[in-house]
């Protein structure tokens, strides 16, 4: 799967938070981890469906937590993390993929997997 041409998206819409963003998965010691680097969230566990799960209840927490905010402070916070505004939808945050050549937190070498990570939230 190539994940060069993904575009990271948030869209806001009537209290849900839909996140496009992509995820990856590798080993870290004796555990597994899933980070997204565009919304700094991460999940550990000992297995890889472990560190999925975990990463899912965190995303789950990050937007429960962003939907608490005003709107101000809602743009406030994905313009920290690097998503802009899309001129022509108001409610539309989208972010630049990034490098897969990118070098993260000491992943064990060939454990490495790219997913796109897709999900609402915040009912």
């Amino acid at each position: 799967m190539d994940l060069g041409n993904i575009k990271e998206t948030i869209r806001i819409n009537k209290g849900k938070v839909h996140i496009k963003v992509v995820a990856m998965t590798g080993k870290e010691g004796n555990f597994f981890v899933t980070l997204s680097p565009s919304l700094n969230v991460s999940g550990y566990g000992r297995t890889k469906e472990d560190s999925k799960t975990s990463f899912h209840e965190n995303v789950t927490l990050f937007c429960h937590d962003l939907m608490a905010l005003s709107k101000e402070q809602i743009e406030h916070e994905l313009s920290t993390l690097g998503f802009k505004k899309e001129i022509m939808r108001h409610k539309n945050f989208s972010k630049s993929y990034v490098d897969e050549n990118g070098h993260l937190q000491n992943f064990e070498e060939g454990t490495l997997e790219k997913n796109i990570h897709e999900e609402t939230a915040c009912a």
